[in-house]
């Protein structure tokens, strides 16, 4: 028993702390402390640390010796190249999918879609994301690249996070699905070329609000705000 319990504390471990960095309840750069974590989440110091070398190799988590574990830190350039590769390979993952996609691809294109748009109407960051990968995993499962496919996912880490920080930048959840539908009907009209575009459109807004989020440090608050705030504090 205890042997199959143990991977299973160990998964629940690596899902609870992946969301809490997802949602910005871990920040980048935050250091882990490991006895708060074991109290908190109710397990022992070997779990805990298998749980964050899955996360090290997700690239969320930095184990340095004698440091100690932290979150991983994604500075402005590693974004803007992050989203460069993504918006490369995927809108050419898009362009394929669009010349060959099946009456049943689209189907099932539709209906991720649909667990897209129940997500942004329940104001669910990890919903909408899950959607998401399952919207772009779709088309990449089907584009006829598996070298391609290889590449975009070994990138999934890091996509994630930057996404679930985009996802609480005001106004791009909504954003985000609109965008989406766009693709989804250059797709449905055979339209390869704009199918492309609009993918491409899509990751340089994805990275303009996981920019704004790292500018800023906080969730949800925008630069203008932030603006407005030393203004208000000015006149003060």
């Amino acid at each position: 028993m205890a042997t199959e319990r143990r991977p299973t504390v160990i998964r629940q471990s690596v899902t609870h702390l992946r969301a809490a960095i997802m949602l910005g309840d871990l920040r980048p750069g935050q250091k882990l402390i490991e006895a708060d974590l074991c109290r908190e989440m109710g397990i022992s110091r070997a779990s805990l640390r298998e749980a964050l070398r899955a996360l090290e190799g997700e690239r969320l988590v930095e184990l340095v010796p004698n440091r100690g574990p932290s979150v991983a830190k994604l500075g402005w350039r590693e974004i803007e190249e992050i989203h460069d590769v993504w918006s490369v390979l995927t809108g050419e993952a898009v362009r394929r999918f669009a010349a060959r996609a099946t009456p049943d691809d689209l189907v099932e294109l539709a209906g991720t879609v649909k667990l897209l748009n129940k997500a942004v109407r329940a104001r669910s960051p990890l919903e909408q994301l899950a959607a998401t990968n399952a919207f772009f995993g779709a088309i990449l499962d089907k584009c006829g690249n598996d070298a391609l496919l290889d590449v975009v996912y070994s990138l999934v880490g890091r996509l994630n996070f930057l996404r679930a920080q985009a996802f609480q930048h005001a106004g791009w959840s909504d954003r985000s699905a609109r965008e989406i539908e766009e693709i989804v009907t250059a797709i449905c009209r055979r339209n390869a070329a704009a199918a492309r575009a609009a993918t491409r459109r899509h990751i340089a807004s994805a990275c303009a609000a996981a920019k704004q989020v790292a500018l800023q440090g906080k969730p949800g608050v925008t630069v203008d705000a932030r603006r407005r705030a030393r203004g208000r504090r000015a006149r003060a």
